[in-house]
């Protein structure tokens, strides 16, 4: 899972790039908030990314700008690319660190969906 995730996920409200997206990515935050899986932090596309139109072959188009929040997200939860978690420990961390702790703007300023994250 990309870091940034355990924060899209938190503020999903079913809008998104397409109705394929937002039917895919309403099944994944049920799965995970279901099972709990342990969830690896990645730095390359995941399985939310599968149904956005930026994942052209497993390379997101705006690479550069979400490893951006990728790695702020990361120095936030004082976690690492590779670090294996369970789902509801990191969805808790990205909420402490993040979204009470006041950090969502500056870990998340360049992303085109902040306004729907309150």
């Amino acid at each position: 899972m990309r870091p940034h995730h355990s924060l899209c996920i938190q503020f999903f409200k079913g809008e998104g790039y397409s109705r394929e997206f937002v039917i895919s990515m309403t099944e994944i935050i049920n799965f995970l908030n279901q099972n709990n899986p342990v969830v690896k932090l990645s730095v390359q596309c995941d399985v939310i990314c599968q149904k956005c139109p930026n994942n052209i072959g497993g390379i997101c188009l705006t690479e550069e700008k979400v490893s951006c929040i990728d790695r702020r997200c990361l120095e936030k939860l004082h976690l690492h690319f590779g670090d294996e978690i369970q789902w509801q420990d990191l969805k808790q961390l990205a909420f402490e660190n993040i979204i009470k702790s006041g950090n969502l703007k500056d870990v998340c300023r360049e992303c085109q969906w902040s306004g729907l994250c309150q």
